[in-house]
């Protein structure tokens, strides 16, 4: 193939990609193979390149063993490495490369051969991150550029493994994010920051505090551009990498994206907002003791009025409500607001975004998980408050269950944690107003979206705070009617439907 001048680059391919397929089962021989011809002072085919980045790419940990000799390789021909093309195919494998020792030294107990440490390696990847930022970055060719873009992250994401080369990298970031504002390609640019982050936070190595906004800064900026959509993937990761930077420095994040919230514009709002969902989705141990410093951000940002933003803050709440504890984190303040912001969408359906937004509140009451850490007690007993208003109706099926649930759970615990207190700081309803108001609902069993059986449920469960004589007769009385209820409504259905 390569003594051949007529050989066409479709066929080059094809080569390359048998030589990939052939060391499934031959690898030693098939590497020893490239080898031979990457061996100074000859300069090797492309091909042979492009072959070893996708022989690194596709089999990692196998390369490990061979890796430093390949390393030795590459700085040997790093200078005679001239033209577009072939720098693409050297940056390529830097980059393929860079990721099998990354993956390695992830996996390091998954290999049975003598294993390496992290300084071993970057004292072979150096020169050849020196060469190419000393000498290749200022490149006019787009194509080789994005091949140098996706070749730093992994190389800078491997060196910080070493203290002694920190600095160096992040003198570099300056540079990277500045190709936001010309590469055309500024996916790329994100995964390469997406993997020095990831480091950095799992790690624990601190980025300067510079450096650190000016990431936060470039790519809020990247999620809240008008000029153009940003595509399906690279939208997740720019999240990612916001997720990343809470690790690294989670206060930092938080009081960047408050500034960000406080700014009179509903993308720059949303996006925060969003962004903020997605750190306590997260659920990482670094943000589950400070979800208040979260919450306390967001809670900025309840009195603003545009549609699109309200449903950004509700998104918030419901991812805030599944997290796995809502202890400490003031999340009563927020299933208050999704009561308030059905009520306050209730005289305003005929607008499609409050209808979305009375929709989005039902949504989450029925998504309330009772059994997440700490929300029997964020929920008991004030979520009785919105039991008897009108202008909660719409509310009552999954506030009852709510309710039941949690209800069950106090008695669970005893009779007197289940006990209301008139005397305390919640509003409650008197036992009068409970009994005549779910009565007066399960009257009309058929209205709303079975308001009547959630009512009775309600009505059940609460026997002991109604009135202590009636707890035997509604243990029989109630179930039986909720039963024959179900039974009509199932028939009503069916006789709608044809069935």
């Amino acid at each position: 193939m390569r003594e051949s001048q007529q050989v066409t680059n479709e066929l080059k391919v094809a080569a390359s990609n048998t030589l990939v397929t052939l060391a499934c089962c031959y690898f030693n021989n098939v590497m020893c193979e490239l080898h031979c011809h990457l061996e100074p002072p000859q300069l090797p085919e492309e091909f042979i390149l492009v072959t070893l980045r996708n022989l690194s790419s596709a089999y990692a940990l196998k390369c490990i063993p061979f890796m430093v000799l390949t390393l030795l390789f590459m700085s040997y021909m790093r200078k005679l490495v001239k033209g577009g093309r072939m720098r693409q195919a050297f940056c390529g494998v830097l980059e393929e490369c860079s990721r099998a020792v990354n993956f390695y030294l992830s996996n390091r107990e998954k290999c049975s051969f003598s294993r390496m440490s992290a300084s071993q390696f970057c004292y072979r990847f150096l020169p050849l991150y020196s060469h190419v930022t000393s000498n290749w970055l200022t490149c006019e060719e787009p194509e080789l550029k994005q091949a140098i873009i996706k070749a730093l992250g992994p190389m800078m994401s491997l060196l910080l493994h070493q203290e002694k080369y920190q600095d160096q990298i992040f003198e570099l970031i300056s540079w990277l994010l500045e190709q936001y504002k010309e590469d055309a390609h500024v996916i790329h640019i994100t995964k390469s920051l997406s993997q020095l982050l990831e480091v950095s936070g799992e790690y624990k190595i601190p980025l300067p505090k510079r450096k650190f906004q000016a990431i936060c800064s470039a790519l809020h900026n990247q999620i809240c551009s008008q000029a153009e959509p940003l595509s399906l993937e690279h939208h997740p990761e720019l999240v990612y990498c916001i997720v990343q930077l809470a690790r690294s420095s989670l206060e930092d994040l938080i009081a960047f994206l408050r500034s960000q919230l406080k700014v009179e514009n509903e993308a720059v709002r949303v996006a925060s907002l969003n962004l903020l969902r997605a750190i306590v989705g997260a659920d990482l141990p670094e943000t589950r003791l400070k979800k208040f410093l979260i919450v306390k951000a967001v809670k900025s940002t309840l009195g603003d009025q545009n549609a699109t933003v309200r449903t950004a803050v509700l998104h918030f709440i419901r991812r805030l409500l599944s997290s796995e504890s809502v202890e400490n984190c003031a999340a009563w303040e927020m299933v208050a607001h999704v009561f308030r912001e059905f009520s306050v969408s209730t005289s305003k359906l005929a607008i499609q975004e409050e209808n979305t937004i009375q929709t989005l509140c039902i949504d989450i009451l029925q998504c309330l998980d009772t059994s997440v850490s700490g929300m029997t007690q964020v929920l008991w007993p004030r979520l009785l408050e919105y039991v008897v208003p009108a202008e909660y109706t719409g509310t009552l099926k999954p506030l009852c269950r709510c309710l039941r649930e949690v209800v069950e759970k106090k008695q669970q615990e005893g009779e007197e944690a289940a006990c209301l207190d008139y005397g305390g700081p919640v509003k409650l309803p008197t036992p009068q107003g409970l009994l005549a108001r779910l009565l007066v609902v399960a009257s009309s069993p058929y209205a709303g979206e079975g308001h009547g059986c959630a009512a009775l449920h309600l009505l059940q469960a609460l026997h002991q705070n109604i009135h202590a004589a009636v707890g035997e007769m509604w243990v029989v009385k109630i179930p039986s009617l909720v039963q024959y209820i179900e039974g009509k409504a199932l028939v009503r259905r069916s006789a709608v439907h044809g069935e």
